[in-house]
Formats: C-alpha cells, sequence, structure tokens
C-alpha cells in the first residue's frame, strides 16, 4: 500500500495508458457482422390467417404490446391490494405517476366536467405508453434468432398510428358529443370575411389532419431512434472486436440507456398531454 502511495499522478496516467493501448492491440475475437436494421423487421411468430388484406399473425410488436398491458393489471392488482396508509416505495412512485396523469395532465388542462369525463382515457394512454416504453428498455428473447433484444412497440408505426386514431376519433367525438355536430363543425369557423372564412375552415381541417400525423410520428421516431442508437453501439462491438472499442461503446451504450430511460417518461408525457389538449379544446365554447 505504501507503494502504491508513492506512485505520482503521471505514473498512473502511464499506466492508464499502457492499458489503453494494450486494450487496443489485443483482438476481441473473429470480426462478424451484424444488420441493425434487421432488428426492426416484424416477423410472424404466430401465424393466423389473414382477413383479406390483413395479416393477423402476432408478432414482437403485438407480444411487447402484451407485456406492457399484462404489467400494467399485475401492477394496478398489488397496488390495489396492498394500499397502505404509511405507502411503500414502490407504492408512492406509482402513486406519483397517477398524480402525474390525473393532476399534472388531464387536470392541468382540461376543465371540470370534462377532465373527470376524459381522465380514464388520457390515463390509460399515459400509462400504456409508457409501460411500452419501459418494456422496451428491458432485453428480451426476441431478437434475431432467439437472443436478447431491445424493442418498443412504440417504435412501430403501426402502434402509433393506432394510437393517434384514437384521439383523433376521442376529440371529434367528445366535441360533436358536446356541442352537436352542426355546432362543432360551426365552431371552426371565426367571424371574417367570406373568402378568409374558408381559407380559415380549411386550414383548420388541415391542422386536424397534421396533428395525426404528427401525434403518431413524434412517438414513432423518437423510440425507434434511440433503440437504433443502442443497437449501432452493440453492433460495433461486434464488428470491431477490440477490447477498447468495447469498453468505450459499453460505457456509451449504458450513457444512452439512462437517457432512454428519460425519453421513455417524457414522450408518454408528451403524448398524453397533447390529447389532453386536443380533446379539451374540442370541449370549449370557442374552438
Amino acid at each position: 500500500m505504501r507503494l502504491l502511495k508513492r506512485i505520482p499522478l503521471w505514473g498512473w496516467a502511464v499506466v492508464l495508458l499502457g492499458l489503453l493501448v494494450g486494450l487496443f492491440f489485443i483482438p476481441g475475437g473473429h470480426k462478424a457482422t451484424f444488420d441493425v436494421s434487421g432488428e426492426f423487421i416484424l416477423h410472424p411468430i404466430i401465424r393466423l390467417p389473414k382477413l383479406g388484406p390483413i395479416d393477423l399473425s402476432v408478432t414482437k410488436a403485438v407480444i411487447y404490446e402484451w407485456i406492457a398491458v399484462g404489467v400494467i393489471v399485475v401492477v394496478a392488482l398489488v397496488i390495489h391490494r396492498g394500499l397502505s396508509p404509511r405507502p411503500s416505495r414502490f407504492q408512492t412512485i406509482v402513486e406519483s405517476l397517477y398524480e402525474l396523469a390525473h393532476d399534472g395532465i388531464a387536470g392541468a388542462v382540461m376543465k371540470g366536467e370534462g377532465a373527470v369525463t376524459w381522465f380514464p382515457y388520457i390515463g390509460s394512454a399515459f400509462f400504456f405508453v409508457l409501460m411500452c416504453n419501459v418494456v422496451g428498455l428491458i432485453p428480451l428473447p426476441f431478437g434475431t434468432g432467439h437472443q436478447l433484444a431491445f424493442y418498443a412497440a412504440t417504435g412501430n408505426i403501426n402502434v402509433t398510428i393506432t394510437l393517434a386514431a384514437l384521439t383523433f376519433v376521442f376529440t371529434h367525438y367528445a366535441g360533436i358529443r358536446q356541442k352537436g355536430p352542426v355546432g362543432y363543425f360551426k365552431s371552426w369557423v371565426i367571424p371574417a370575411p367570406p373568402f378568409l372564412k374558408q381559407f380559415i375552415f380549411l386550414s383548420d381541417v388541415i391542422s386536424q389532419i397534421f396533428r395525426l400525423v404528427s401525434l403518431s410520428v413524434r412517438l414513432f421516431a423518437n423510440m425507434l431512434a434511440g433503440h437504433f442508437i443502442l443497437a449501432v453501439f452493440f453492433a460495433m462491438v461486434l464488428v470491431f472486436q477490440s477490447y477498447l472499442i468495447g469498453v468505450v461503446l459499453q460505457v456509451g451504450s449504458v450513457a444512452v440507456f439512462l437517457f432512454e430511460i428519460f425519453v421513455a417518461v417524457i414522450q408518454a408525457f408528451i403524448f398524453a398531454i397533447l390529447s389532453a389538449v386536443y380533446i379539451g379544446s374540442a370541449l370549449e365554447e370557442e374552438h
């Protein structure tokens, strides 16, 4: 121990540099190839017959959704049966997320009866997207050759379009239910000269369509990008087969993984709060 204390700082720097150089020149094995895009191609796991042009086969995206729903159900049952005046750490986390959805999203954006009526959907959307994102950060044996891999159901455009379509449909359903068909669509038109009034109405129609596109693409792109980066990091380790590069890439992948946990929560929050904003705007007297 005394000998180690006598080594100056520059001596430790030389030792560290020597280790890094050694790791660089020591090969890690035979180079391998890895197709990153292959991890995002959906192959049927359970083959089912087609319904016209629609393939009903079960892919890993569907399985990840099942897992997310299953986790939500199990957590809800556990919390319901184990409610305590002195909550555990787990109960505190779940209650905090519930309060975020109830007060920080639905209650903060929607007013009065609208928040009460539509919180079940807003809360369900928040927890479903959140759990899909989180489950996607757990390595499961659904990769190429049944290897452990990361995959998020929300990284599939079909899933996010379906979620966005639900918000789209509920938005107009809420407005029509509140104001009636004529009153709802009439609220899209503001007092203005005839030509300008038609232009504003057309612009509002286009904005409604782009809400569907932006809501689905935003979630899909953010989740796909993070998982793609993780896949690239792991693929580069296989390609370069260098201990030094492997260490550096693994440190980088840990940093990306931690950031993806933050992104998983943020994207669920954004999807839920935008859904609340759209439905709340349809309920307002002046659109």
